[in-house]
C-alpha cells in the first residue's frame, strides 16, 4: 500500500497495480480514488505506464521485458511472503534430496 501511495505521490496518477495489493476494502477503493488501477494481469496495463506488483508473492514472469522504461515499474514483495518462499523452497530442496 505504502508503495502505491508513494507512486502516486512521485509520479501522479494513473498508477497500475497488479492484483488487489492488500486485503482490505476502504484501503483498496481509497487507493481507486487517488488514481490507482487494479489489474489482474499486466497485459493490461498500457505500454509505458508505471505499475506496482502486489505483495501476494514473488513474479518470476510477471514483469514487462522490453515494455518500456519510462516509467519504472515498481515490485514490492511483502518479507513476509519472501520469508514463507524461501522456507517452502527451502524444505522442498531437503525433501528431495533426502528421498
Amino acid at each position: 500500500m505504502i508503495a502505491v501511495e508513494k507512486a502516486l505521490d512521485l509520479y501522479g496518477a494513473p498508477v497500475y497495480v497488479r492484483k488487489e495489493i492488500v486485503h482490505n476494502r476502504h484501503v483498496v477503493e481509497t487507493l481507486r480514488e487517488r488514481g490507482a488501477i487494479f489489474v489482474e494481469e499486466t497485459s493490461e496495463v498500457p505500454e509505458g505506464a508505471l505499475v506496482v506488483f502486489s505483495a501476494h508473492g514473488r513474479l518470476a514472469d510477471g514483469a514487462r521485458p522490453g515494455r518500456g522504461a519510462e516509467p519504472p515499474n515498481h515490485r514490492r514483495d511483502c518479507p513476509l511472503v519472501t520469508k514463507v518462499h524461501k522456507e517452502v523452497n527451502r524444505f522442498a530442496r531437503t525433501t528431495t534430496t533426502s528421498s
